[in-house]
C-alpha cells in the first residue's frame, strides 16, 4: 500500500424524492450526508454499517453509478462528477463493482461466458477469439474452470456465480474495485474462500478496494482501514486493528460487542451492548448527532449539536462529543 490517493470523496451528499402518500407531498431521505473520504494505492478501505445506513449507496456514489446531489468524486487525479457518459467511460474501465446478490446480478438468460465478455465486447477488447480467450484466463483466475463458460448462472453454486461476478469485475483489469457486500448472500465457509480469493488477487494484480459490508468481525480481517456509517454520515474512521481494538464511538463500540470472539484467555471479553430502537427514519432525522436516540451514553448536548468528524490523533477520526477510549 502506498500513499498515493488514487479516489477522493469530498462532502458527498445523495438525496432521493420520494412521493408522500398524500396527493402531491414530497419528502426529501438524504442516503447520504456529507461523506468525505480517501482510498490509498493499493489498500482495503471496509464500509461497515447496519442496513440502511447508505453504505450501497456511497458505493454506487463513488463509481459514478449515481450521480450525486452534491460533492465531488476524484479518481486518480481526475474530477468525475459532472463529466458527461462520454467522458466518464475511460476512467469506467479503472472502477469496477462487485454486487452482493451473485444470482441477481448475472442475467440468467446469458451463457456466463458471455457475460464476463460483455465488458470486453463494449470496450473493443479485440476479435472474437482474443476475448475468448480473455475470458478463459478470467475464469483460470478465479478458480473456476473455463470449460463451464457455456453453462448458465443457475447451473453454478452461490459462490461460483460470485466468482463470475468477480471475473466480470476485472475483466478490464481495472485498478479500484468497489465490493458491495460481497459475501453477505454466501455461506460462512464459503465466504472465507471467497474473501481469500480477493486477498490473493488483491496481491496478484495490485488492485485497491472498497469493501462494504455490515459485519465488522469480517471487515476487520480483509481491511487496512475502516469507516463506519450511521444514518448517512461517517461516524469513525481508522486503521482496522486499531479500531478494533479501541473503538472510538458508542456506535462502533456496539457493533463490536456482538462480533464472535475465541476465548484464548489472554484479555477481558468485549460487554454485549444492547442498542435499544431502531435507525431512526432517514427521512426525518434526529437533531443533534443522528445517533443520540440510542446512544448510552448521550447527554443533552447530543441532543442539540451535531459533532463533526475530528481527527483525535493520526490517522483516527471521530465524530462524537465524548469519544470512548481516547486517552
Amino acid at each position: 500500500m502506498s500513499d498515493e490517493v488514487l479516489l477522493r470523496a469530498t462532502d458527498i451528499v445523495k438525496n432521493f424524492t420520494l412521493r408522500s402518500k398524500k396527493l402531491g407531498q414530497r419528502s426529501i431521505v438524504q442516503a447520504v450526508a456529507g461523506v468525505s473520504l480517501e482510498v490509498r494505492r493499493g489498500e482495503t478501505l471496509g464500509i461497515v454499517g447496519e442496513s440502511g445506513c447508505g453504505k450501497s449507496t456511497l458505493a454506487r456514489c463513488l463509481v459514478q453509478l449515481m450521480p450525486v446531489t452534491s460533492g465531488t468524486v476524484e479518481f486518480n487525479g481526475t474530477k468525475l462528477t459532472g463529466l458527461s457518459r462520454r467522458r466518464l467511460r475511460p476512467h469506467r474501465r479503472e472502477m469496477q463493482l462487485v454486487f452482493q446478490d451473485p444470482y441477481a446480478s448475472l442475467n440468467p438468460r446469458r451463457r456466463v461466458g458471455d457475460i464476463v465478455a460483455e465488458p470486453l465486447r463494449i470496450n473493443k477488447y479485440g476479435d472474437d477469439q482474443r476475448i475468448k480467450e480473455r475470458v478463459e484466463e478470467l475464469f483460470r483466475i478465479v478458480g473456476l474452470d473455463p470449460a463451464s463458460v457455456n453453462r448458465y448462472p443457475h447451473e453454478f453454486s452461490g459462490g461460483q456465480r460470485q466468482r463470475i461476478g468477480i471475473a466480470r469485475a476485472l475483466s478490464l483489469n481495472p485498478s479500484l474495485v468497489v465490493a458491495d457486500e460481497p459475501v453477505s448472500a454466501l455461506d460462512v465457509s464459503v465466504q472465507a474462500q471467497v474473501l481469500n480469493l480477493m486477498a490473493d488477487l488483491q496481491r496478484e494484480l495490485a488492485l485497491t478496494y472498497v469493501f462494504i459490508a455490515h459485519d465488522l468481525g469480517v471487515v476487520r480481517h480483509v481491511s487496512d482501514r475502516v469507516g463506519v456509517m450511521y444514518l448517512g454520515e461517517l461516524v469513525e474512521l481508522g486503521d482496522a486493528e486499531t479500531l478494533y481494538e479501541r473503538p472510538l464511538h458508542p456506535y462502533t463500540e456496539a457493533l463490536l460487542s456482538v462480533v464472535p470472539e475465541l476465548d484464548d484467555g489472554t484479555r477481558p471479553k468485549r460487554e454485549r451492548i444492547v442498542l435499544t430502537g431502531d435507525v431512526p427514519d432517514p427521512s426525518d432525522k434526529p437533531s443533534g448527532c443522528p445517533f443520540h436516540p440510542r446512544c448510552p451514553v448521550a447527554t443533552e448536548l447530543c441532543t442539540t449539536t451535531k459533532p463533526a468528524l475530528v481527527e483525535l490523533t493520526a490517522g483516527r477520526s471521530v465524530a462524537c462529543h465524548y469519544p470512548r477510549h481516547s486517552t
